[in-house]
């Protein structure tokens, strides 16, 4: 199995007693003092659109983002529908997983393909916007989260006047079986642990360990692309799913290998994809998570399955506020 980390490094260069002690004073004068900012909630700065065609309708979609005020959460929107109907992010929000996507919506309405949205607003750390969409479903782009993560950094963000509270882990929760399940357990920040298994030589098993923030999130999971098979297409086209698929967006293999020019943006690029779907789904859950998040040969219906048992077990998480030292924003 091909395994990669891609843990934060540790500085291991000595440092003098002395000056430890320095910094150690330093630390204890800030807390004494009540110099820790508290971590604050953000949105984005200024609306931005972005238009595409979605995988799996082969509709065309228009989207778009705009700011929102603290403690508003992310909101999605049917704004092609009679009094814009809309939603909050929660698990309470999900309609379903079918097709190879997490759906949000309820009876009035449904918006597919909503995972690489969310994972890139949850990258980024924006706590609160409004999502526009005029039609059911999602742009996919080039097929990973590059498309959401050009936007957000042409509209910017800002600090709100409220703190940033985070869903905490406090006790392991598991969703599934030995061989396919999703888990969650207590850490001190967001990583994510993900592992694929597929028979297909080009893909193999992959696993990719990665602490998560807006850096990681960008440099990493990004612009991992989505994939498929070419022995699939017809079938799926018979399901009426990927009826926008084509070597622009999707990552396609055929029995010998990569069918896209220019190959793969990662040589793990499969597994990466996987963990952006992941992070995703987390995001569903309306609140920045503290915790390791554990996914092996899992999907979106895997995924809402653990994000349902972690919001029904109130005794697995707490919510906090966390300080951040001064001058650094973390």
């Amino acid at each position: 199995m091909a395994q990669y980390s891609l843990e934060a490094a540790s500085n291991n260069t000595p440092m003098r007693q002395g000056s430890l002690a320095a910094v150690e004073g330093i630390g204890a004068a800030f807390l004494h003092r009540g110099c820790l900012a508290m971590l604050k909630q953000k949105t984005i700065v200024d609306a931005v659109t972005l238009t595409g065609v979605g995988v799996h309708s082969g509709e065309q979609a228009t989207v778009h983002i705009k700011p929102a005020p603290a403690d508003s959460g992310i909101r999605f929107v049917r704004s092609d529908l009679p009094g814009m109907p809309g939603i909050l992010t929660s698990p309470d929000a999900v309609h379903s997983t079918a097709h190879q996507a997490t759906v949000l919506g309820g009876d009035a309405f449904t918006i597919a393909t909503t995972e690489h949205c969310l994972a890139a607003l949850a990258g980024f750390e924006i706590d609160n916007a409004v999502v526009e969409v005029d039609g059911g479903e999602f742009p996919i782009g080039d097929g990973s989260a590059q498309v959401y993560i050009d936007a957000l950094e042409k509209a910017g963000s800002e600090e709100q006047d409220a703190a940033r509270e985070f869903m905490v882990i406090t006790d392991k929760v598991v969703f599934g079986d030995e061989e396919t399940f999703a888990a969650i357990e207590p850490y001190d920040g967001l990583r994510i642990s993900c592992t694929i298994a597929f028979s297909h030589r080009r893909i193999g098993d992959q696993s990719l360990t990665l602490d998560v923030n807006p850096q990681s999130f960008k440099r990493e999971i990004g612009s991992a692309r989505t994939f498929g098979f070419l022995k699939d297409r017809e079938r799926a086209k018979a399901m009426g799913i990927g009826l926008g698929a084509s070597l622009d967006n999707t990552v396609v293999l055929d029995d010998a290998g990569v069918l896209n020019v220019g190959g793969l943006r990662f040589p793990d690029e499969f597994v990466r994809h996987k963990m952006l779907d992941a992070l995703g789904d987390l995001a569903v859950l309306g609140s920045p998570v503290r915790g390791h998040l554990e996914a092996r040969r899992s999907g979106h219906e895997v995924m809402q399955g653990l994000v349902k048992k972690i919001a029904a077990t109130k005794s697995c998480y707490r919510r906090a506020t966390f300080d951040a030292l001064p001058g650094t924003g973390q």
